[in-house]
């Protein structure tokens, strides 16, 4: 039996530090990114919320919008870390300790879980939605919170890379 197919959709402004992502997969899926504008400030936060206002991760940017210092739960790590270089992308380890790799096309982010298998696609598609108009889609194969919010963060930091020339 093949696996199912979610699908979670970005609403709001595209960028990548003021998402809001809409969706459902074995339950409702709601996810914000929420970055302040300070204007000139050396220190930027991006809080991440789940569903009813829940902080489950946030990015700590050092000045000048460099990678900083991100954390997921209780996990604090380098920003770094969730877009190492690879070969044919940028990759993350997950907190289970498995290696993931999303690698951008033209208009689309894919990512590969260890094995090579193909388990999300991110498109940027503008199109009217259930929820309102969206600016992107992600379509994903697996069933884990952890694994999702990790894979939105990293594809979050890889947007901002390529968006802003890092």
């Amino acid at each position: 039996m093949a696996p199912s197919t979610f699908n979670l959709f970005f609403t709001g402004r595209d960028d990548p530090r003021h998402w809001v992502i809409i969706g459902e997969d074995t339950k409702p899926v709601l996810i914000c990114f929420e970055t302040p504008e300070l204007g000139g400030m050396s220190s930027v936060k991006t809080t991440v919320f789940r569903n009813d206002r829940e902080h489950v991760a946030s990015f700590e940017w050092a000045p000048g919008n460099h990678l900083g210092r991100a954390s997921i739960g209780r996990r604090y790590l380098p920003m770094s870390q969730l877009v190492a270089s690879s070969n044919t992308g940028r990759c993350f380890t997950s907190a289970d300790g498995q290696r993931y790799e999303w690698r951008p096309s033209q208009s689309s982010y894919h990512l590969y879980a260890p094995g090579n298998r193909h388990i999300a696609i991110y498109t940027l598609q503008p199109q009217a939605t259930p929820v309102g108009p969206a600016h992107g889609i992600l379509q994903y194969t697996f069933s884990h919170d952890l694994l999702l919010l990790e894979s939105l963060l990293a594809l979050s930091l890889n947007r901002w890379i390529d968006i802003h020339g890092m």
